[in-house]
């Protein structure tokens, strides 16, 4: 059994200890490019090798993999195929946020086992806040159950809604002609806009794409809060697919009104 409370301690440790001294503190060549417009810090480097170790030591039978390890070896995302429980980590998701000093950044985390995502963390460490999901568990933070917000109609919801990778504040085109949504405010941070969701500050979030560091956590809790999430085209979640667009609400008849503006 995996515990929430003890799991977000480790992510809290990690954010407190490697990410925020880095914060508004990067130094000469502690920001590179993986590649265009996509920035890695010694923050991301740093936390994503602490949190593993935590997570391995807590829990020997599991394996870890991180973004950043993918982003140098493609192939470790293979681990998800295996039969051993899956640790998934974005350390510093928002880095772009992060390297300009936008205090709008988060970390992620999911437990994955047979390629059924049982377990995911939401940690916003500028304001000490955490959302944690088990699969049947219901979505939680600060004590309280999570649900999701739908009372807002869609033609009042705000959300996300990212079209670019070019710029990331630029709204989905599509989505933004057809008027159905009242307000997109894209954060440049699935952490932060899955955590909206949870708390019912967002009605929606729809994604670029389906990165399962970016997305796993998020879209169980997106389950467990009563809303509903998939891929754009219909398709359930899948950790393994990576060519697909994310879409999360907080209802589903939310979700399917803004699938068929597509």
């Amino acid at each position: 059994m995996i515990d929430l409370d003890r799991v977000s301690g480790l992510i809290r440790r990690t954010a407190e200890e490697k990410i925020l001294p880095r914060f508004r503190n990067l130094g000469a060549g502690d920001v590179v490019e993986k590649g265009p417009g996509d920035p890695v810090t010694i923050a991301d480097t740093e936390a994503e090798e602490m949190l593993a170790g935590l997570l391995s030591e807590a829990y020997p039978d599991t394996l870890v993999i991180g973004e950043e390890l993918v982003s140098r070896n493609p192939a470790a995302l293979d681990a998800l195929l295996g039969d051993k429980p899956v640790w998934v980590i974005d350390p510093v998701d928002g880095t772009l946020n992060f390297s300009e000093g936008v205090p709008v950044f988060g970390t992620i985390l999911a437990y994955v086992a047979g390629g059924e995502i049982r377990g995911g963390w939401l940690h916003d460490p500028i304001n000490d806040v955490t959302v944690a999901a088990v699969l049947g568990g219901g979505a939680w933070s600060g004590g309280r159950r999570l649900e999701a917000d739908r009372a807002t109609p869609l033609s009042r919801a705000v959300g996300s809604a990212y079209w670019t990778a070019k710029d990331w504040r630029e709204p989905d085109p599509v989505l933004a002609a057809s008027g159905i949504v009242g307000e997109i405010r894209n954060h440049r941070c699935s952490a932060l806009d899955y955590i909206d969701l949870a708390l019912g500050r967002r009605q929606f979030v729809l994604s670029q794409g389906s990165k399962p560091w970016d997305h796993a956590a998020g879209v169980l809790v997106a389950h467990e809060i009563g809303g509903a999430a998939s891929f754009l085209d219909g398709a359930p979640y899948d950790v393994m697919r990576l060519d697909g667009r994310v879409l999360a609400a907080a209802s589903r008849e939310s979700l399917d009104a803004i699938r068929a503006v597509f």
